[in-house]
């Protein structure tokens, strides 16, 4: 049996990259470290948004632009730099969507346990799992490298899946992908329910303490907003991809012209997550708005300058 065309998620045709994208990105990278160090009492929320950033980084400014340099034939790139494309687009995908998991799992613990939150969640443990994460999709798919998951075809322009190693293409998508999206997006739903009934409590207290929850609410809707983002965009590719590995299509059936728009619209979504979560940080997120963005929202910016 012929091995499986595997289309990595890269592969679609942009005609170039925002600029207010990468720009964005870099914003924030630099503002998470800025927080991370002054030691603003929420250094969690910054570690794991510096961790999320940094994997639509490295998709948006590298994996992404490779990828459409290959596929439109603008120059012909050496095969290594094709398999650190390949290598480097699983990883930053999965080290997103799971660093996505930490930021819900963050808000769930400070709803959920505010008194012991402060004890609970501290700036090490943050960093020691935003490094275990990024530790743990770096073995996972060099894993699937050396047991030879995957197979290139010439230059490794793409990617083949073997047909008995399906499976273990089917175990890191369900795993690194689908399973991070799902899981915040039941962790953002518990949490929005949560706030929603406490609306009328919150909104009752004064002082510097309500503010500052009303801040910690404020990131809260940035988070479920990104969650919500990240499972309308990530989940319809892997979900259409392992049943296409599943149930592959017969070499002599001529494919639809509705597959292929709805194959090219969902790799397109994928594409737009990377690029637009920074842009999203940096509209809804107090702390992360762009002055310019501070003045137009509000007429008294000093307020976004409350960290909690």
């Amino acid at each position: 049996m012929d091995p499986l065309l595997f289309d990595n998620s890269t592969i679609m045709e942009l005609e170039e990259e925002d600029p207010m994208c990468i720009e964005s990105t870099i914003y924030v990278l630099l503002k998470a470290v800025k927080y991370i160090r002054r030691a603003t009492g929420d250094e969690c929320l910054h570690v794991f948004l510096l961790s999320m950033t940094m994997g639509d980084l490295l998709l948006s400014s590298f994996c992404y632009p490779i990828e459409q340099l290959r596929e439109q034939e603008i120059i012909v790139l050496p095969q290594w730099i094709n398999v650190v494309q390949h290598f480097l687009t699983w990883v930053g995908l999965s080290a997103s969507s799971a660093s996505l998991i930490l930021l819900n799992a963050d808000k769930l613990l400070y709803f959920k346990f505010p008194l012991r939150y402060a004890n609970m969640v501290t700036s090490f443990k943050g960093i020691t799992l935003a490094c275990f994460v990024w530790f743990g999709c770096i073995v996972f798919v060099s894993l699937c490298w050396y047991l030879e998951c995957f197979q290139c075809d010439e230059d490794c322009r793409q990617l083949m899946i073997l047909p008995n190693k399906v499976v273990m293409y089917i175990v890191f998508t369900v795993s690194a992908c689908i399973a991070p999206s799902l899981t915040s997006l039941g962790v953002a739903i518990y949490i929005l329910n949560v706030v929603t009934s406490h609306r009328s409590k919150l909104s009752d207290e004064n002082g510097n303490s309500s503010h500052a929850l009303a801040t910690r609410l404020r990131t809260f809707y940035f988070i479920f907003m990104t969650t919500i983002f990240t499972v309308g965009t990530l989940l319809p590719y892997r979900i259409y991809n392992i049943q296409r590995q599943i149930n592959p299509r017969d070499p002599r059936e001529m494919i639809s012209c509705g597959s292929i728009i709805f194959s090219w619209t969902c790799l397109y979504f994928v594409s737009l997550n990377a690029i637009l979560n920074p842009i999203i940080t940096v509209t809804v997120l107090p702390q992360y708005r762009f002055q310019w963005l501070c003045k137009k929202v509000s007429s008294n910016p000093a307020t976004t300058a409350v960290y909690v």
